[in-house]
């Protein structure tokens, strides 16, 4: 427990019970906010479990466009990934910073080699995955 009102560990005992009464009034009902948490939870869970399931998803990136050659660098792994990659968006966050939007379909392992592949880039800042059911 701590002193501050502010929970020393956010995920333990008392740290969820905290975000917990100050999350779930944002939703109609109680039971709509526990639907949601594991609808996510076991989303995320067949996602890093069947990684020859079929999902779909996105991939976020954030890369400094000043690093040379990282433009040709995306789209050529986006280009040798294909199978998977079905759309990309791109915009300008910054005078430094872009971020791009793939949207993916395939097996979870191939998802995960991507998102890897692109942290693995010079000037990739983020790389974030998001899996959704259907």
């Amino acid at each position: 427990m701590c002193t501050s009102g502010v929970p020393s560990d956010p995920f333990g005992r008392d740290g969820v019970a905290s975000v917990w009464e100050t999350t779930w009034t944002e939703y109609a009902s109680r039971s709509e906010a526990i639907r949601d948490s594991l609808r996510d939870f076991f989303t995320t869970y067949e996602w890093e479990s069947g990684p020859d399931t079929v999902q779909h998803g996105s991939i976020v990136i954030v890369h400094d466009h000043h690093v040379d050659g990282i433009a040709d660098d995306l789209q050529r792994v986006q280009h040798e990934m294909a199978d998977i990659v079905t759309s990309v968006q791109h915009i300008h966050l910054s005078h430094d910073a872009c971020m791009e939007t793939l949207v993916v379909e395939g097996p979870g392992s191939a998802i995960t080699d991507l998102a890897n592949r692109l942290r693995a880039l010079g000037g990739v800042r983020q790389v974030k995955v998001v899996v959704v059911e259907d």
